[in-house]
């Protein structure tokens, strides 16, 4: 279990429980693959210590939170007459914070920690600012606060974790390092164009364009970091005069800036570069940093094929039809296969050929015209003896290269095809 686990949460036991220590407040990420993996490990290393609250729909306030928090505690734990009497006493929340401090330091445990699990349940408005911002000061040593959500915005957090009362824990494979720990007061845009399109300023989605344009130019302008504003108008409008083009421009990206709330780009020497003030996480485009290196350095190649593969989620944007997405579209669906590929030949070379064949034939999933995958499944097939799959994949590529483009496989390739044959 302790082995499915690292793999899962992307994690080692020893990193998970250093990560941990010494720290009042502790985030899972919220853009982690697995969270009831990250919290099966944390009660799998702290097992008793564990003290689990799950919000609910009623939780959203403050002080219902803590109301309803401590009252379902109280059956299991000696947890929550401080509190309690400070919100009868209408406290303020730093002072409600001091309360369920003092109320922790009470429990009789040489270690607390106190999981808030589904906690997008509370409404983060000023109140719960300072509440946490107080809290992560005034926690005894002994005693810490884990939170669990899908969403988070990057403030307290950030400020917390830059003063050294906060860590996160699950962001070792987040996309250019995640949105916490960046230099105070630059802005987190999280996109992820391999993986359905989802976007996310400062930790929070972004639900509504006020059309399709915005988000189109908006996907533009990220998986083009310097561009021109003729490249732009060829793209966007190829019939209107540079004039109507220009009114049409403005207005959409003013658009943009309201949504982020942020200036998305810069104008600097002819070209539309990203603004200095946001630290800008896009999927595409680390993913395609993976496949040059590996290209480059060679000696690299199959952990940067694996970081490829792991980042392409699903298809480049998968919604949006409109030209310039589509060819971007299958330029990723290309390289995602070469690293498949570079996988799959990477195992083949260390005689690991289970893992090649898996590799192989999920990238003729995405090319299944690609001719020289075919022989190397049908190499793999005939070495481990399985003489009818290896025929079955030549007829496979015989029926896709007809379908396609009404050609015969190539003379190398029926050369192979009769040498399995005749065993």
């Amino acid at each position: 279990m302790s082995a499915l686990l690292e793999y899962v949460t992307e994690t080692t036991y020893p990193l998970f429980e250093q990560k941990l220590r010494d720290k009042p407040l502790v985030l899972i990420y919220p853009r982690h693959r697995s969270h009831l993996a990250l919290v099966a490990m944390l009660f799998d290393v702290y097992a008793h210590q564990v003290v689990y609250y799950a919000l609910g729909t009623d939780d959203s306030s403050l002080s219902d939170w803590l109301r309803h928090m401590t009252a379902d505690l109280a059956s299991v734990t000696s947890l929550g007459g401080q509190t309690r009497a400070a919100l009868d006493a209408k406290a303020a929340p730093e002072d409600l914070a001091g309360a369920l401090a003092a109320d922790l330091a009470a429990l009789p445990h040489d270690r607390v920690l106190l999981l808030l699990d589904q906690f997008d349940h509370l409404n983060f408005d000023a109140d719960a600012d300072r509440f946490f911002r107080a809290l992560a000061g005034q926690l005894p040593d002994h005693a810490q606060v884990v939170i669990n959500a899908r969403l988070l915005g990057v403030q307290p957090w950030n400020d917390l974790l830059h003063a050294g009362l906060a860590e996160v824990v699950g962001n070792d494979w987040a996309i250019s390092g995640g949105i916490f720990g960046d230099e105070p007061g630059r802005g987190q845009l999280e996109v992820f164009a391999l993986s359905g399109g989802h976007v996310y300023m400062d930790g929070r989605p972004i639900i509504s364009w006020e059309g399709s344009l915005p988000k189109h130019l908006f996907y533009f302008f990220v998986d083009h970091p310097m561009v021109t504003r003729d490249e732009i108008f060829s793209v966007f409008w190829p019939r209107m005069s540079v004039k109507e083009a220009t009114n049409v421009f403005h207005v959409t990206k003013r658009k943009i800036s309201e949504r982020l709330g942020h200036e998305l780009t810069n104008y600097q020497s002819g070209f539309y570069i990203p603004s200095p003030k946001l630290s800008v996480h896009y999927d595409a485009g680390l993913f395609e940093q993976a496949i040059n290196a590996a290209i480059e350095f060679e000696a690299e190649a199959p952990a940067l094929w694996y970081k490829a593969v792991q980042l392409y989620r699903a298809p480049f944007l998968p919604t949006i039809t409109v030209p310039w997405v589509e060819q971007r579209r299958q330029e990723m669906q290309s390289k995602y296969a070469q690293a498949l590929i570079g996988l799959g030949r990477y195992h083949r070379g260390r005689d690991e050929m289970d893992q090649a064949l898996g590799y192989l034939l999920r990238a003729l999933r995405e090319k299944p015209d690609w001719e020289d995958v075919h022989r190397d499944v049908m190499k793999i097939y005939h070495q481990q003896g399985r003489i009818d799959d290896a025929v079955a994949q030549y007829r496979q590529l015989e029926h896709t290269l007809t379908r396609m483009f009404k050609i015969a496989p190539s003379k190398e390739t029926r050369t192979l095809f009769e040498t399995i044959c005749a065993g």
